[in-house]
């Protein structure tokens, strides 16, 4: 999943406006930064960024920190959800890991381009709606509003064709 992420973590700000966008998808992108980190390292281990063990960890520790910070429970849960939210969005487009030796699951959407990039699609557009209804009204009425799902859709474009030259 690539903007799906960011769309997430778009619903969740919808759900909890007090809670910053600027966190909350760096946070929903968390197991990729530490993925891209280990393959700089030259020692590259999806168990450590994308199993189901990794993800808990890294959701409970980023919303543990974030509750004792805003001293907000719902808040802290908003920021563990956008850290979890990121392995059930990957298994929907990818195959990764459970746990350490653990077996390899998902629905690998990633080898049909086009039904990934309708679904990535589909889910910016229902969580951008949500998004939306947290703005003030005068920025919910502006055209320029409608600009970030098509971003977000021409980014799954962009990495799309970037891992398939031969997409669409």
């Amino acid at each position: 999943m690539y903007v799906g992420h960011a769309a997430l973590a778009a619903l969740l700000k919808g759900k909890r406006p007090r809670v910053p966008i600027a966190l909350l998808i760096p946070v929903a992108f968390a197991p990729d930064w530490i993925d891209s980190f280990s393959h700089l390292l030259h020692r590259p281990n999806n168990e450590i960024s994308h199993s189901l063990v990794s993800v808990v960890v890294g959701a409970t520790v980023c919303g543990l920190l974030y509750w004792l910070w805003s001293k907000n429970a719902v808040d802290g849960l908003v920021v563990w959800l956008a850290y979890a939210s990121h392995w059930p969005a990957d298994f929907i487009t990818g195959v990764k890991p459970t746990w350490p030796n653990g077996p390899m699951v998902g629905l690998g959407l990633y080898a049909n381009p086009s039904w990934d990039l309708l679904v990535e699609s589909v889910l910016v557009v229902l969580c951008w709606l949500s998004y939306r209804k947290s703005l003030p009204i005068e920025a919910r009425r502006r055209a320029t509003g409608a600009l970030i799902p098509l971003g977000l859709i021409g980014m799954q474009i962009v990495f799309e064709a970037l891992q398939r030259p031969s997409f669409p």
